[in-house]
């Protein structure tokens, strides 16, 4: 997740969580994704990071340990890869195996859990976001409404394919992206569809809310700006390659990566390019972050990008560790003048930035 888009769901009283997939070279099959990644958010100046086997709170000055969930290794709390959510002194998490987590930001204790496996084994991806009072829980083709306060179901909404990323909500309506083409507007309230727009390719992560329009890419090529009123498509962009990541908003432009290596510039009112990068080493998957007129993206060969919002031209580069961390697939993260960097893999699964000139201050090793 990026600033701009916690500053937008701090606001409105919303925090997002995804689900990390690996690419299957099949933008259209909602297939089960082969594996996922680690991922992490900015909680109460603390980095929050889920790592397969558990969630690390660790501060953000120093990468210190704060607390570990679960404290010993547990078979049904694991598998996390979804970005973590905050909300009400909360950190809500989703697991791959079908299970939701409620954990107290405080100490790590577990408030109540979710099971959305109908006694069935196996895993699934999932996802988690929080407006208001509900959590919005994917798993498989189905949609949960849970009650923040004790996890208990309010609503339930059924896909026709398997979901990939969770919801985006505005207060009043919850946008849930599809890996059937579709992005489905729901009634927040009691879980009725209100309009569903189809697309050209399957969506695999959250829209991006700004004003009255949403922002998502598509593994077609396409970024779509899309009125949320009613579903109808604004303007339509054709990128080089598929756009994984949710575009990030600033101002009057439009920014995101795609899966060929390049990042764009869009006009938010018309869609129209303002500047394409040149081509980075890698495909970009996550969602850029952003601060103080750079955007900050990350390869999947490890190398980590700062680039001129205004006119696309690389500040600096560097590749964060030659042997072991390939692979940076999670959104990265800027915060007090520092870059917050999630690998897949790697004997250090945090980096920590400076934003300014790349040089690296703290590594986190979770071992």
């Amino acid at each position: 997740m990026t600033i701009f888009k916690h500053l937008i769901k701090h606001k409105l009283h919303i925090a997002i969580l995804t689900i990390p997939i690996t690419l299957l070279m099949v933008g259209c099959s909602g297939a089960m994704p082969a594996s996922s990644w680690p991922n992490s958010i900015m909680a109460d100046n603390n980095l929050i990071i889920a790592n397969n086997n558990a969630v690390y709170a660790i501060s953000s000055d120093f990468g210190k340990l704060v607390w570990k969930f679960p404290d010993k290794p547990d078979s049904t709390r694991s598998q996390f890869y979804t970005s973590p959510a905050y909300t009400n002194n909360s950190i809500v998490i989703g697991s791959d195996n079908k299970h939701a987590f409620t954990i107290d930001i405080t100490n790590g204790n577990e408030v109540w859990n979710f099971d959305a496996t109908n006694n069935k084994s196996g895993t699934a991806p999932t996802g988690i976001s929080v407006e208001s009072e509900l959590a919005f829980f994917t798993s498989e083709n189905t949609l949960y409404a849970l009650r923040i306060s004790n996890g208990q179901t309010a609503w339930k909404f059924e896909s026709a394919k398997e979901l990939w990323a969770p919801p985006s909500s505005n207060g009043q309506y919850v946008f849930l992206p599809g890996m059937d083409h579709t992005l489905t507007s729901i009634d927040i309230s009691n879980g009725s569809q209100i309009w569903q727009q189809h697309l050209t390719g399957a969506l695999a992560d959250s829209p991006t809310i700004y004003q009255e329009t949403l922002y998502t890419g598509s593994l077609s090529n396409s970024v779509y700006a899309i009125d949320a009123s009613n579903g109808m498509i604004i303007w339509e962009f054709e990128a080089k390659g598929w756009v994984w990541g949710s575009p990030m908003v600033i101002d009057d432009y439009v920014f995101f990566g795609d899966l060929d290596g390049y990042v764009y510039a869009l006009n938010r009112a018309n869609g129209r390019e303002v500047w394409t990068s040149q081509q980075l080493d890698s495909a970009s998957r996550g969602t850029p972050a952003y601060s103080d007129g750079n955007l900050f993206v990350t390869s999947d060969n490890g190398f980590v990008y700062s680039i001129d919002a205004i006119s696309g031209n690389t500040v600096w580069n560097i590749e964060i560790d030659s042997k072991n961390a390939d692979r940076l697939l999670a959104d990265p993260i800027a915060h007090n003048g520092l870059l917050y960097i999630t690998s897949m893999n790697g004997e250090n699964i945090v980096h920590a930035i400076n934003q300014s000139d790349g040089v690296i201050v703290w590594k986190f090793n979770p071992e």
